[in-house]
């Protein structure tokens, strides 16, 4: 019974939801990534049935490797990609300019955080001392690509209807709720040199107002414990 009890305490005290999660660059693109796929953009193929349509998330190197030749996209399995896919791709990352009712100069930590801890008999608090997250603004290109005119369609009513009704939506990211705004759309429609083969493509330009959390930035401070929980069986 004395070890169920203390059990249940330690339960009780263990950090769980505590501090504030990490939040980096590759966490903010892969919550942008998942947030478009969410939108289960799908097109009906030459069987009339609807198919998904994949969406590449592409790095600078294989941004230059896809404008060589786009016919030679891969998925992360290294299967191949026809038409229609989309494609996402960071373009820039600038100091954040979503306003803050406070900020403090050179980093410095101006959170304390207390996390109950209790090792069976003694209970206590650990202290953290939090930096102020840092603002950041990506943005984002995302590209439709399609053989047929009547695809876009498609996707621009999924963009602006399902993704972006109020002209932004929100990704839920490692916790926290990001807002993304979709800037004006283009369409950019070519033929290819080599072998004449006409795609539709439609440019939604998007921006991220994130912030970054490092926990490895968190300093712990040492503090006394002041609770010692005795618990016998009478």
């Amino acid at each position: 019974m004395q070890k169920n009890i203390n059990d249940l305490l330690k339960k009780s005290f263990e950090n769980n939801d505590y501090l504030p999660k990490k939040l980096l660059l590759e966490d903010l693109d892969a919550g942008v990534l998942e947030y478009l796929k969410s939108l289960n953009i799908s097109m009906a193929n030459f069987e009339n049935k609807e198919i998904a349509v994949p969406i590449i998330f592409l790095t600078q190197e294989r941004w230059a490797e896809f404008q060589k030749n786009w016919k030679d996209l891969k998925d992360e399995s290294g299967e191949e990609i026809s038409l229609p896919f989309m494609s996402i791709r960071r373009m820039s990352v600038k100091p954040g300019t979503s306003p803050l009712k406070r900020t403090v100069p050179v980093k410095k930590k101006f959170t304390f955080l207390r996390v109950p801890t209790f090792d069976g008999n003694l209970a206590s608090y650990d202290l953290y001392k939090i930096p102020q997250p840092v603002r950041v603004d990506i943005a984002y290109e995302m590209r439709f690509f399609t053989h047929y005119m009547q695809d876009t369609n498609v996707s621009y009513q999924k963009m602006i209807m399902d993704g972006f009704s109020d002209g932004q939506g929100y990704a839920a990211i490692n916790g926290y709720s990001i807002p993304i705004m979709m800037e004006d759309p283009s369409e950019d429609n070519t033929v290819d040199d080599i072998s004449a083969d006409r795609k539709f493509q439609i440019i939604f330009p998007l921006k991220v107002y994130g912030k970054l959390v490092d926990p490895s930035a968190f300093e712990r401070v040492k503090t006394i414990n002041k609770i010692q929980i005795n618990i016998t069986e009478s």
